[in-house]
């Protein structure tokens, strides 16, 4: 049976009939709503979104069959931590997280259509095997979004947040310009049982957290021409923070009568960033575009944490100032030709000062405590040239071949000063056959280098679980190489399956270790490996429910790691074995209504200190919601997040001297948050 035929079989079963490949003539001229063109690529037009009754950009890349939206890194570099949609056919010059502040800025009212690039034509987004390009009107007209909301959380507070943005061209400059603010709380309950090495329960402790989170935002973009191409500023500010004071009864042995002590502990962290970033493109003529990236992004945070309870106190403080300066240039040659080269360079500067002072009091006074590097300043020069090229072999294939040399120089000052040079080869191929404007098939391998956190070179502590980290000043990024097969097949209204099974190989890993020092800290601590399953299906149901679908996301895992404190084998750190999420909607257009519930499957892992294995497990969550445009100019949309709550679960078991040694003790908690219910009111300007 072909693969082709094998699609469409599963497109009847799930009610809808596999649509005949268009010509690019067709897919060229408006299309129906219910039709998507398909050659060379899937094409959304803006009318395939209506019955979803999207407000912004991110609305309708969230209802676009079989896409989940990346919002890439906000870590080493432009390139490397590249995200998933374009718009207009260029990447956002936004870190993470951004790319979600430029599409909510985007109404859908200026949204022509979304194209998705299937890999070959996605020289813009490194890595990603599935590219949204968002297409704007050419002619739309000022536009803007306003939103409130109302979350109810299971303390009975009201916890608000709203959006106001407008775009509009000024003075032939296309303009736009949003406003934020949200704070969300987090009240939360939690139970402790602490057992020794004979199992015997020593203590328990019952635990309320009243914690929020405000913040307040500024992103704003214009482009408009300049020197013969377009220029593109994005700037972005924040002001964000989080607030938390947790009480606990401690009890000696189950939990009854009235607490032994009574532990408080004050948690603030407070963060404001800048962003800035400057794109300008230039067509140079048959086919080839050159483009320069300049990126400058500066925080400034502070942590302080207060940890009381009766013949004791401990502070800590910790001040993070970190700094990034990318220049990237590439040239570029797109459309439809036989051979497509992609050269570039990049240059960026990366920096993080870091102070922790950190004190316990047992009694007679605060007493300074000692880490490793809790004093520190890191910085890295890096630079990366590198070199892509696309071959079209037949009509169906392409091979896509890739080149990249990285060097950077990393310096360390501080308890334990350090220099280093390091420098990368990675090489990356893939061959891509389209059987036919449904279905695509990917075969690729490529190698990356993991991003550092600067962050772990200096000292931090936890003082809740009682966990000082040192700053490790010799750290080393671990580098990936990932084989990968993938098929996408596309069908009739908006059907779509994609599976992609891999391989990984982890050089270097990063895990915890013991420093010279006697400090425990993140280092190096050998190889591993990790393979898993992707699938993303989006499924009309128009058979047994007319204007329903079904949109899964799942992954199954595994992983083998050689334990060097143990000797033995084990899974790589906070690797679940297996995750999965699902949405069933409903679209009632003749009500101008929808209902939707959603699902995330249990998920747990394990991270492995030193002297202690942590496993965590979060239970199933489950949602709902309805959201309207019967009340004139507005949607309305009533949502209830963890309706069975949101219950978490961590055991840590503790060994001495290590986990090599005997078990000496366990401690059990569990945690709930409770339901969300939210009451938004949104309306196009």
């Amino acid at each position: 049976m072909s693969l082709s035929l094998l699609f469409s079989s599963l497109a009847v079963a799930a009610g809808t009939t596999a649509n005949e490949p268009v010509t690019p003539e067709i897919a060229a001229r408006p299309t129906h709503p219910s039709v998507m063109a398909v050659i060379p690529d899937p094409v959304y037009p803006a009318e395939f979104y209506r019955a979803f009754q999207p407000q912004t950009a991110l609305d309708m890349l969230e209802r676009t069959p079989g896409f989940l939206l990346s919002e890439g890194s906000s870590l080493r570099g432009f390139g490397g931590a590249a995200g998933n949609v374009l718009i207009d056919g260029q990447r956002p010059t936004v870190k993470a997280g951004g790319i979600g502040q430029v599409l909510r800025r985007i109404s859908a009212s200026r949204v022509e259509r979304i194209i998705l690039l299937r890999g070959t034509d996605a020289a813009e987004a490194q890595g990603q095997t599935l590219v949204a390009n968002v297409i704007l009107r050419a002619d739309a007209a000022g536009s803007g979004n306003a939103s409130l909301t109302l979350r109810h959380t299971a303390d009975g507070r009201i916890a608000p947040a709203a959006q106001l943005s407008h775009a509009r061209r000024i003075a032939g400059w296309q303009t736009n310009i949003e406003l934020s603010g949200e704070v969300v709380r987090y009240p939360t309950g939690g139970l402790y049982h602490d057992h020794d090495a004979t199992g015997q329960l020593t203590q328990t402790r019952f635990e309320h957290i009243k914690g929020k989170a405000p913040e307040l935002g500024l992103a704003a973009s214009t482009s408009g021409a300049v020197a013969g191409g377009a220029l593109t500023v994005n700037l972005r500010l924040n002001k964000d923070g989080y607030r938390s004071d947790r009480a606990i009864d401690i009890f000696a042995g189950p939990r009854d009568g009235m607490p032994q002590a009574i532990r408080h502990i004050g948690y603030e962290e407070k963060g404001k960033s800048g962003e800035l970033g400057l794109d300008w493109t230039r067509a140079l003529g048959a086919g080839w575009t050159t483009k320069l990236i300049g990126l400058a992004r500066l925080e400034d945070g502070r942590t302080d944490e207060n940890y009381v309870e009766p013949g004791y106190q401990g502070l800590s403080s910790l001040k993070q100032k970190p700094l990034e300066l990318v220049g990237r240039t590439t040239l570029t040659r797109e459309g439809d030709h036989a051979v497509r080269p992609e050269l570039g360079v990049e240059i960026a500067y990366n920096r993080l000062s870091s102070r922790l002072d950190y004190a316990e009091n047992h009694g007679g006074g605060l007493l300074p405590v000692s880490l490793a590097n809790a004093d520190t300043r890191v910085s890295e020069l890096r630079g990366e040239a590198f070199a892509n090229l696309t071959i079209g072999v037949a009509r169906n294939v392409n091979i896509e071949s890739g080149m990249a040399f990285e060097m950077s120089h990393i310096r360390v000052t501080g308890d334990f000063p350090n220099e280093q040079s390091l420098s990368y080869w990675k090489p990356s191929a893939a061959l891509v056959w389209s059987p036919s404007g449904k279905t695509q098939i990917r075969i690729g391998a490529r190698r990356t280098v993991d991003q550092l956190d600067f962050g772990d070179f200096a000292a931090s502590v936890n003082q809740a679980d009682g966990r000082p980290l040192g700053g490790n000043a010799g750290l080393r990024p671990a580098r990936v190489t990932r084989a990968l097969a993938r098929i996408d097949h596309r069908w009739g209204k908006g059907g779509a399956v994609a599976v992609e099974s891999y391989h990984q190989w982890h050089q270097g890993l990063l895990g915890y270790l013991l420093l010279p020092s006697g400090d425990e800290a993140l280092g190096t601590i050998g190889n591993a490996r990790q393979w898993g399953v992707t699938a993303q299906a989006t499924l009309p149901l128009d058979a047994a429910m007319r204007g329903a679908r079904l949109t899964l996301d799942g992954t199954v895992r595994g992983s083998h790691f050689h334990d060097p404190v143990t000797g033995g084998a084990r899974d790589m750190d906070d690797i679940s074995p297996r995750s999965l999420t699902a949405e069933f909607r409903h679209d009632v257009p003749a009500l101008r209504s929808s209902w939707g519930i959603n699902y995330s499957a249990a998920e747990r892992g394990a991270v492995y200190y030193t002297g202690e294995r942590l496993i965590w497990h979060d239970d199933a969550l489950w949602g709902a919601y309805v959201e309207t445009t019967a009340f004139t100019g507005f949607k309305t949309t009533l949502k209830a997040s963890a309706i069975n709550g949101q219950d978490t679960h961590r055991l840590r078991r503790f060994y001495t001297p290590s986990r090599s040694g005997i078990a000496s003790g366990l401690e059990r908690r569990d945690q709930w948050q409770g339901a969300v219910i939210s009451l938004t009111l949104a309306r196009a300007l």
